[in-house]
């Protein structure tokens, strides 16, 4: 009788990713963790805290959020509670700050985040990491100069040089209602040169909307459309040459553009920054007030001003830019095991050199000494240590200069001591 045969796996090709969704790769997720450690280190100079919150919550938390035709990314729990993705973190970041009670524990929060956002665009959904700043009880113009003072060093200090700072005001829950009746009036006229959404938002008594449409027929169309600081509130009109003063007196250059408008929960001052390359041109995010959203779920009237931006605005910024990033941790030392018992051997190497703060790399898999040295080469490494079968019976290590090729025997008690040296460590 022969050998019984083995089972052969059934073999089917692995779905790719959702549409809507992505890869983190190793070097996108080297730019966002050099992101993320500058953005915490000018938080924490800013003196803001970190916040983080939930994934998931109670679906009813996002009833005022408004996103055209997307929708909540939903579920119902075992008790049939209605929950949802965050599809922004903002609400969440209002429901903290409700819940434990921070009016009560002091007179201004200063948060930043980096949390998991998903909502469900068309038929796909949409899946991305969502970063931020977030002020609440501070109304002083001088809070809204600030946090742009603080985004422009940080997008600045990551290579992004071309940055263009848009500013607007568009009002708030008062005189806001005046300026729609105004852009409607405006836009009836115009309607057969609108697009299908831009008639819907005018519509719904969405005007606003329309002024941010890229549809070269709808810009056309609100070239001579009302200017809102035309009809702003002597408050509104404070407030916002006060932040324009504070941008001046940082020497900030900004533009005042009519087309940003913000979310629809935004009042007040609202603006964008831009990075911009010859024709090219990436949002980083979006900012402003949301001064009657505490309110709108449940609370006091409290002061509120936040940014917020996407990682994949910011890998697409830093890819058009063409900025890379290296390992802020480079390799001292790369070890090359040649056979099992070599590589057996390493593993002890590995862990002595790590004691003494030697950072080593090694190949991983079957390859040849031409391979691995060249390999260290190209990771810019200055130092071999080369372990064979007849070196691992005898307990020594070859030390190789990578650059000039010399080639130096010791014992394994002496090498560690010897790589110090070498490294000047």
């Amino acid at each position: 009788m022969g050998r019984p045969k083995k089972a052969t796996p059934a073999v089917e090709k692995a779905p790719n990713h959702l549409l809507g969704s992505f890869d983190f790769l190793p070097e996108q997720n080297l730019s966002w963790e050099v992101f993320l450690e500058k953005l915490t280190s000018l938080a924490h100079t800013f003196g803001y805290s970190k916040i983080d919150t939930p994934v998931f919550e109670d679906a009813r938390l996002f009833s005022f959020w408004s996103q055209d035709q997307d929708r909540l990314l939903g579920l119902q729990d075992a008790k049939g509670l209605a929950i949802a993705a965050k599809p922004t973190n903002i609400f969440s970041l209002v429901r903290t700050f409700l819940e434990n009670h921070f009016s009560e524990r002091e007179r201004v929060s200063k948060w930043y985040y980096c949390t998991p956002v998903a909502f469900i665009s068309g038929n796909q959904i949409r899946q991305t990491s969502e970063f931020g700043f977030h002020i609440f009880g501070s109304a002083a113009p001088i809070a809204d100069a600030q946090m742009i003072n603080l985004l422009i060093k940080l997008f600045s200090e990551i290579g992004l040089a071309g940055l263009s700072l848009e500013i607007n005001n568009i009002g708030c829950i008062e005189c806001q209602p005046g300026y729609q009746d105004q852009l409607k009036n405006y836009f009836k006229d115009r309607k057969y040169d609108l697009c299908e959404n831009c008639l819907e938002h005018l519509e719904n008594n969405r005007p606003l909307l329309i002024l941010a449409c890229t549809n070269l027929s709808c810009s056309t169309a609100s070239t001579d459309a009302p200017v809102s600081l035309d009809f702003v509130c002597e408050a509104c009109r404070r407030q916002f040459i006060g932040v324009l003063e504070g941008l001046d007196e940082l020497s900030l250059t900004y533009n005042l553009n009519q087309k940003v408008i913000g979310k629809s929960w935004s009042r007040r001052t609202v603006f964008e920054l831009r990075f911009r390359v010859a024709l090219a041109e990436v949002t980083l995010g979006n900012g402003g007030h949301s001064d009657d959203l505490v309110q709108s779920l449940g609370g006091a009237p409290t002061a509120s001003l936040g940014f917020s931006g996407t990682v994949n605005t910011i890998l697409s910024a830093l890819e058009l830019a063409q900025v890379k990033f290296t390992n802020k941790n480079p390799v001292d030392v790369f070890l090359v095991p040649l056979g099992d018992l070599a590589a057996k051997k390493t593993l002890r190497l590995f862990t002595e050199l790590w004691n003494h703060q030697i950072i080593a790399s090694e190949f991983i898999g079957p390859g040849s000494i031409k391979t691995q040295l060249k390999l260290a080469e190209s990771n810019k490494v200055s130092i071999a240590l080369i372990i064979g079968q007849k070196e691992a019976r005898e307990g020594t290590v070859i030390l190789r200069d990578v650059r000039s090729g010399m080639q130096e025997l010791f014992t394994v008690e002496r090498i560690i001591e010897e790589v110090k040296k070498r490294l000047g460590k």
